[in-house]
């Protein structure tokens, strides 16, 4: 018999898995799927840069927020951001499959190193972030945090 845990990561990483990851770019909506080609559009600006992270500050370790908590938090996350990109731009993760969330505002960050993502992705409590690497399927990578939620139980 599976733990309690056990199902929690297990839900959490379909929830996440099954997300859509929208990026806006000079009125243009870019939708990244994880496992899945990296829009056109995206791919052109990975060329220059070659990685991007999108990374979220809503909704800590997968606990609901106020909007205003949230809001808080992410900006917190885009004067953080400044010192790691040549290039940011806005985005949003949302799972229609799953109505009791609202849709999370994220950043697309271009040029940074993937250290630095999952510095950045632990310091404002995300379990995982999307990764871009030019010419390759997006992927979904799990923080150390990810790893105490099974270590915690």
């Amino acid at each position: 018999m599976k733990d309690p845990q056990y199902k929690k990561k297990s839900k959490l990483e379909k929830l996440y898995l099954d997300t859509t990851y929208s990026v806006f770019i000079n009125k243009q909506q870019y939708d990244i799927n994880i496992g899945e080609p990296v829009p056109l559009g995206i791919n052109k600006l990975l060329d220059k840069e070659k990685s991007a992270v999108i990374l979220t500050a809503w909704n800590p370790r997968s606990q609901l927020l106020s909007a205003q908590e949230n809001q808080t938090r992410n900006n917190k996350l885009k004067s953080a951001i400044n010192q790691y990109t040549v290039y940011r731009a806005l985005g949003q993760g949302s799972d229609l499959s799953d109505t009791s969330w609202s849709a999370e505002e994220s950043y697309l960050i271009l040029g940074i190193h993937k250290e630095d993502a999952n510095k950045l992705a632990v310091e404002y409590g995300q379990y995982a972030y999307v990764w871009l690497e030019s010419e390759m399927p997006a992927s979904l990578v799990f923080t150390q945090l990810w790893q105490s939620l099974s270590d915690d139980s």
